[in-house]
């Protein structure tokens, strides 16, 4: 019933259209002035770009108790956690690969096949996140098809302040976290340190660990020195490592698992403001992503298994903003990636080499009027060159009211990694295998008798077809009553060629093994709608819901050519299957909603925020073979989300101690949904001071 309640009334709550995520404490008119850097690729004020932009503030993070990203962009309205091969996210009903993430603007790697484990970004040092909803190719690329999501840890503020934090949770889960700014007369350096370390957990009646213990720590160091009033740089540096020790029972006896995964990147950024017309930029950024798995018979010392996975990224590149004239600014620039990548099942070294040029000119013809028209060439070593146009415009009605479009073009070839990578995460106990080598892993497996069932016709996964795209946005931004903000988004996304994550075998632990199939034609639409609304001085209320529908063209035509068949569960028999009974693509939900309810009183130095998310059912595996989701046990079936925080300061707002609940209904699903172990209890205790700052 509950779940209703949510949907119903992010619906239709009165002026319910949508929220731009927003710290509480800023009153509207400080919101309307906030600068944003993702949409445009340059700097300019959230209530100027012709584009969605959800801005996710540090307070709100410290509020939420959230110690990984993925515990933020959960509640975010549109955005779904999957967790086909690590936690990932989907926007659009487009899957994680399509969603580019970017840290501090530059992106990071290591993705399992397409996807960001989101569990390696701590949030503690986070100083805002900015979500770009609808295709930016035209500015960072086939990525990007989907939205960005740019996580921002520097903050232009240079104010001495360090602070500490100590948190211990459910599951012998604890997190060390420290930060410090130092400010001197021309410059800041800043560095932050989080060690996270959890005892794991196991659901249901398995004997191996669900998630098995595992250790973290981040480091990250930054430089940034104004040389000159025009002249400044930018240097910073990441380092993340994870370690995790589990087992699991094989035929021949138990299987000790030990991996680790190491993450680093380097940047430098140098700008020249040449004058107040002209800036131009240079940066440099390398990263590099490592794992490394060993797997060993406990009772011979016998090698089960062993694999490693190494990419390597560099890429240098130029930018400048130029206003031509009051109404015309003018962004342009270009850049080479090379991307090099090695692995356990790769015959030889592969790599990746890219060259780029983007150009984008933003025309403010007047005071309601937003046009920004721009396009990428992205030229390839191993695939066809590519072209991503993009044009977006927007109206200022009046005061409360603003309209929104935009169309752009999206273009993404298979990687090494979909066709040949061969992963298994022992921590969780599912397996991705690129397309090339699944046929004979899975054989491999079967004669080892890790497989309990086949789902897929593996003759169908030898080759992947690149995908292109078209999507189109349209959208409504209001204040439609006094103290609120809202939103309402439609878009659709007509995919061809769509890379799909596929469940084609069970495992015997009951956990799946990944591949990817081309899907010819594939069309997501839907609305989001976002609100929030100022009760008081104190209290504040936000929702948000989303419509999705996610089809395969070709699939439904045969539903309704009655080519489809299944076995009707009332009577055993078969039939065809009808056009009501299409549920679209697996792994998609048709709602999703969110609720929020705050109180922040500053004078007693207390917050606190109770949230419910809520998504609907959604296929997950195909077990009768039809390629559709139709039979009770292929779907994951609808849950809703209540976590409950709770903060105190003392003593001058030097000391904050705060308290935590997640998943107070204590959902679980142990063979389907990993990441919820269940209710979670947290506290934690963090001790805040500022430095003179140095003039």
């Amino acid at each position: 019933m509950f779940k209703y309640i949510i949907a119903i009334s992010c619906v239709t709550w009165p002026g319910l259209l949508f929220a731009q995520q927003i710290d509480s404490a800023i009153s509207r008119n400080q919101a309307l002035q906030e600068v944003v850097v993702t949409a445009t690729r340059n700097e300019q004020s959230i209530k100027k770009v012709p584009i969605p932009v959800t801005v996710i503030q540090k307070a709100e993070i410290q509020r939420m108790g959230a110690v990984l990203l993925q515990q933020v962009l959960v509640e975010q309205t549109g955005l779904m956690i999957t967790e086909n091969h690590g936690k990932g996210i989907q926007m659009q009903g487009l899957e994680s690969a399509y969603t580019l993430i970017l840290l501090d603007g530059e992106p990071l790697i290591g993705r399992t096949a397409g996807t960001l484990d989101l569990s390696r970004v701590s949030v503690n040092n986070i100083e805002r996140i900015e979500i770009i909803k609808g295709p930016v190719s035209s500015l960072y690329g086939s990525d990007a098809m989907a939205g960005v999501i740019n996580i921002i840890t520097n903050a232009k503020k240079r104010e001495g302040i360090t602070s500490f934090t100590g948190r211990y949770g459910s599951n012998g889960t604890y997190n060390v976290d420290g930060s410090t700014k130092v400010p001197y007369k021309n410059g800041m350096v800043s560095l932050h340190a989080n060690y996270y370390n959890t005892d794991g957990y196991t659901l249901g009646s398995s004997t191996t660990p669900t998630v098995a213990p595992f250790k973290a720590l981040t480091t990250q160091l930054r430089w940034q020195h104004d040389w000159t009033e025009r002249i400044q740089t930018n240097i910073s540096g990441r380092y993340f490592t994870q370690k995790y020790n589990t087992f699991f029972d094989d035929t021949k006896g138990i299987v000790d698992d030990e991996g680790k995964e190491n993450d680093g990147n380097l940047s430098f950024n140098l700008r020249h403001k040449v004058n107040n017309n002209f800036t131009h930029q240079a940066r440099i950024y390398y990263s590099r992503y490592h794992t490394n798995e060993n797997m060993i018979y406990r009772n011979s010392k016998e090698v089960y298994d062993a694999s490693f996975f190494t990419q390597s990224y560099i890429k240098p590149e130029y930018q400048f903003d130029w206003q031509i004239r009051a109404q015309h600014t003018l962004t342009a620039g270009a850049g080479y990636v090379h991307e090099g990548l090695a692995a356990t099942r790769y015959d030889d070294k592969m790599a990746f080499n890219t060259g780029y040029m983007f150009v984008q000119e933003n025309w403010k013809p007047n005071a309601a009027w937003n046009i920004l028209l721009g396009a990428r060439f992205d030229t390839h070593n191993q695939y066809p060159s590519q072209i991503s146009p993009k044009a977006s415009i927007s109206y200022q009605i009046n005061e409360r009211y603003k309209v929104m479009a935009s169309a752009g073009r999206g273009y993404r070839a298979p990687d090494f990694r979909q066709l040949y990578l061969h992963f298994n995460n022992a921590a969780v106990g599912y397996t991705v295998v690129g397309t090339k080598l699944a046929s004979d892993i899975i054989g491999e497996m079967q004669a080892a008798g890790q497989i309990q069932a086949v789902t897929y016709d593996l003759s169908k996964l030898k080759n992947l077809d690149a995908e292109s795209s078209w999507s189109y946005n349209i959208g409504l931004q209001a204040n439609p009553i006094k103290n609120s903000n809202a939103s309402v988004n439609f878009f659709y996304n007509s995919v061809k060629n769509l890379i799909d994550t596929r469940a084609v075998a069970v495992k015997t632990n009951n956990q799946s093994v990944f591949s990817y199939i081309n899907v010819n034609q594939v069309t997501t639409y839907g609305v989001e709608v976002e609100w929030k609304q100022t009760i008081s001085r104190n209290w504040q209320v936000a929702g948000g819901y989303q419509y999705l529908q996610a089809i395969d063209n070709d699939q439904l035509k045969k539903v309704k050519r009655n080519e489809v068949f299944t076995v009707d569960p009332a009577t055993h028999e078969t039939r065809a299957l009808s056009r009501r009974d299409y549920f679209g693509l697996f792994n998609r939900s048709h709602h999703a909603a969110n609720l929020k309810l705050m109180y922040v009183n500053p004078a007693l130095g207390l917050d606190v925020t109770a949230r419910a998310v809520y998504r609907s059912k959604y296929g997950f595996t195909d077990l009768n073979g039809n390629n559709v989701p139709d039979m009770e046990n292929e779907f994951v079936k609808g849950y809703t989300l209540l976590n409950f925080s709770v903060a105190k300061t003392l003593w001058d707002e030097k000391f904050r101690v705060q308290g935590a609940v997640e998943n107070i209904l204590n959902h679980t699903d142990a063979q389907r949904i990993a990441a919820l172990p269940g209710r979670i209890y947290a506290i934690a205790l963090t001790y805040t001071f500022q430095h003179n700052h140095n003039k």
